[in-house]
């Protein structure tokens, strides 16, 4: 399992993309303070499926409020590549990763691969967030 501690380690190293519309690094510490789950996008410009995940899916989610209980983070995959490979579990893009903590207090991953409509990313942000109210 990945080690959200690890990844951060990695963030500091390699930096963040300027051009991101959220930095990997802010939200990842606003998680650690905060207790939120981080929802992560791992995608690249030339991606269509990117573009559209993002344009409409996480666009229509933030504007409707539904992110509000997560933080939120954008990597691309070209301009972090370092950063994604830690992420990714698998070379196709774009994916959607929440880590988020358990009852234990261990951070823990879950994530869907590919363009994904609104109902599955939300009923991933809803797991994280029922996790952690649980614990």
């Amino acid at each position: 399992m990945l080690c959200l501690v690890l990844v951060a380690a990695l963030v500091t190293l390699s930096g963040t993309s300027p051009d991101t519309t959220h930095n990997y690094a802010e939200a990842y510490r606003k998680s650690q303070v905060e207790g939120k789950p981080l929802l992560v996008i791992v995608s690249a410009k030339w991606c269509p499926a990117c573009h559209t995940l993002k344009d409409t899916t996480i666009r229509d989610l933030e504007t409707s409020g539904q992110l509000s209980e997560v933080n939120v983070a954008v990597v691309d995959r070209d301009v972090e590549p370092e950063l994604a490979k830690q992420l990714m579990r698998e070379q196709k893009i774009p994916q959607i990763i929440v880590f988020s903590k358990s009852t234990t207090g261990r951070w823990e991953r879950s994530q869907l691969i590919g363009y994904q409509p609104q109902g599955p990313v939300r009923n991933l942000i809803r797991s994280a967030i029922s996790a952690l109210r649980r614990g």
